[in-house]
């Protein structure tokens, strides 16, 4: 379950952002000002899940014996990347539709 989450929460993501823009392009006001908040509170929940899973595996890892704590670790390098990759792709797509919205 947890691969499986690793693996599709991104593209959920990332698909999300992509619908909202695409929506919001039309330039209807009201869709566009609704798109832009779900678009920020997709990024919002998804960032502070993924702040909250490195901390909680940091838990597990402080209270774990030595046999767990090599595959806890496994799990944390996941998260961490999983967390980089969120913020970096919240920070990018907020570039794309800056420079979109100049064109």
């Amino acid at each position: 379950m947890k691969k499986f989450m690793l693996r599709v929460m991104p593209v959920v993501f990332v698909a999300t952002l992509v619908l909202c823009n695409y929506v919001y392009a039309d330039g209807i006001p009201a869709v566009t000002n609704f798109a832009q908040k779900i678009a920020d509170t997709v990024i919002t929940v998804v960032q502070i899940l993924a702040v909250a899973a490195v901390v909680i595996a940091g838990v597990r890892y402080m209270f774990a014996g030595a046999d767990k704590k090599a595959e806890i670790k496994d799990s944390m390098i996941a998260l961490v990347i999983g967390g980089i990759l969120v913020f970096a792709a919240s920070s990018v797509i907020k570039i794309i539709t800056d420079v979109g919205s100049q064109l």
